[in-house]
């Protein structure tokens, strides 16, 4: 073995990667941890959020990499990759570039999947393209994961969103001090997501694109019916959640206090 990718302590780069359109789509490709010194040796591979990108991770890459080696990609783009060539941005066409970008740098399975939000629907998607899915995938992490119906009974009232107005929902829940972030990686987070998070149509048009296809592509996904077929079984996974009880009150008492003209937020 004397791939970079699969030996290099630290490296991110801008990968060029084929995906059968009129050109390369360009990822950008970060990976920290020990070297893979053999094909058995499992790899965790982090996929982000809606619109989320590579920066948000920088904390669990770090306290992962010293015994994990740990990938983390941004999405066509968003972050540090190049513009989206295919649209609309459909978890089903994210899974496919997420597979030809390990094919191109030449990871191959077995893989750890951690997945957050939105992702976790853009990984099952991976997961399902894998010819044999609990051989190559050995586990997966499900973060504040959306699942088939997340957009049917589990999305958070319109009304708190629209009386937030332009208030920032992690300035609002208080999780924009509630961190353990530098000030540097901060700094780099905020200048990506200023004026992007609080209204779509400040977004990039993949950000959008994503936005727009996420019920469509949670509707795809129950097609599948993974759970049904219990498709990584035996292999283990792990749900984590956040306070997301002390996260909502957090978001009423703060739209409340921007209706009442008073901005501030209130723990």
């Amino acid at each position: 073995m004397n791939n970079p990718w699969e030996l290099d302590h630290y490296r991110e780069e801008l990968v060029s990667v084929d995906i059968g359109a009129s050109q390369p789509q360009q990822l950008f490709l970060s990976v920290r941890g020990p070297p893979r010194t053999s094909p058995e040796q499992p790899v965790a591979i982090i996929e982000c959020g809606a619109a989320a990108t590579t920066r948000w991770w920088t904390i669990v890459q770090r306290l992962l990499c010293p015994t994990l080696r740990v990938y983390c990609y941004d999405r066509a783009g968003l972050g540090r990759s190049g513009p989206a060539v295919v649209f609309p941005r459909t978890a089903s066409s994210m899974a496919f570039e997420m597979e030809k970008l390990f094919e191109t740098v030449g990871v191959k399975p077995r893989f750890i999947l951690i997945a957050h939000s939105y992702g976790a629907i853009i990984a099952r998607e991976f997961l399902a393209r894998l010819p044999n899915p609990t051989q190559s995938v050995v586990g997966m992490v499900f973060v504040e994961s959306n699942q088939e119906k997340t957009h049917q009974e589990l999305m958070v009232s319109s009304h708190i969103s629209t009386s937030l107005g332009g208030l920032n929902s992690l300035v609002a829940t208080g999780l924009h001090e509630d961190h353990q972030y530098s000030e540097a990686e901060v700094e780099a987070i905020l200048k990506y997501e200023s004026g992007t998070t609080t209204n779509i149509s400040d977004k990039p048009s993949a950000a959008i694109s994503e936005l727009e296809s996420m019920e469509s592509s949670e509707r795809a996904l129950a097609d599948r019916e993974q759970l049904q077929k219990h498709i990584l079984s035996p292999n283990p996974i792990t749900v984590m959640r956040g306070d997301i009880t002390r996260d909502l009150r957090r978001l009423f008492k703060t739209s409340g206090a921007a209706a009442a003209g008073n901005s501030t937020t209130i723990p």
